[in-house]
């Protein structure tokens, strides 16, 4: 079991690898033996994520790409397909959400975020499937979704519709990739305290306190909790999970 949670210098990519589960993820799976390739929008950020990987001795890439832009991503592809380390693994992890009635969402708010919630995932696994096919020992894709893709929350349309969409990629993907030797897999956090949430928390957009009553952990989630629950499905030890949703939110959707 503990080897198979080894990665053995294999390339794991993580987006939206500089805050939040992005970041954890990448240190969780440091600390596993993996080489990390961090992307996303702000360099500043990546170098933060970076400066905690040089601490643990890992060794790491950054890409500064928007994954929400094709373009971006395919020739984000041609430079990691010119490495000689193997693509073991993708977290599809970036993400955004925006708090507003759908009455009161613009059109161009709900273009940008499913853009980079949906979108992104399309250009990631489209670009990294052919390379995560030939990865030893099989490849594996996490794509982050939500439990907001599994239940509704108030004045989260946009992001409760593209959570729902990438579960149902994930199952989509995992039937057509699973006799491909690539395991496709969703993760559903529940509330988490990144630094999108915490600020949310601190300007009253959404009540922490109410949600917190509706956990029955009695809290929300540490971000590095929820990483520890995507190595595990991107690695090895999880090599009979396939097409499933594992949920990581302290009993929220229980009842």
């Amino acid at each position: 079991m503990l080897s198979s949670l080894k990665f053995n210098g294999a390339r794991v990519i993580v987006t939206g690898a500089g805050s939040g589960i992005g970041q954890a993820c990448c240190e969780v799976l440091a600390e596993m033996g993996a080489s990390l390739v961090l992307v996303g929008k702000t360099e500043a950020r990546l170098r933060q994520t970076g400066e905690l990987l040089d601490a643990l001795n890992a060794p790491y890439e950054i890409h500064v790409v928007d994954v929400s832009v094709e373009a971006e991503v395919e020739a984000m592809r041609e430079r990691i397909a010119a490495g000689t380390v193997p693509v073991k693994a993708l977290i599809n992890n970036a993400g955004n959400n925006f708090v507003k009635p759908i009455t009161e969402l613009s059109t161009e708010k709900w273009n940008e975020i499913i853009a980079v919630n949906l979108n992104s995932i399309f250009y990631m696994c489209r670009a990294f499937i052919p390379m995560l096919e030939k990865a030893p020992g099989g490849g594996s894709i996490v794509n982050v979704a939500s439990t907001f893709g599994l239940v509704g929350f108030p004045a989260m349309p946009v992001y409760c519709a593209t959570k729902g969409a990438v579960l149902s990629m994930t199952r989509q993907l995992a039937l057509d990739y699973g006799t491909r030797g690539v395991r496709v897999n969703g993760l559903c956090p529940g509330a988490t305290l990144s630094p999108r949430v915490k600020a949310y928390i601190d300007n009253a957009a959404v009540d922490g306190s109410a949600i917190k009553r509706d956990i029955p952990l009695g809290r929300l989630a540490e971000c590095r909790e929820i990483a520890n629950a995507a190595a595990f499905l991107v690695s090895d030890a999880a090599s009979y999970v396939h097409g499933t949703a594992m949920v990581a939110d302290g009993g929220y959707t229980i009842h």
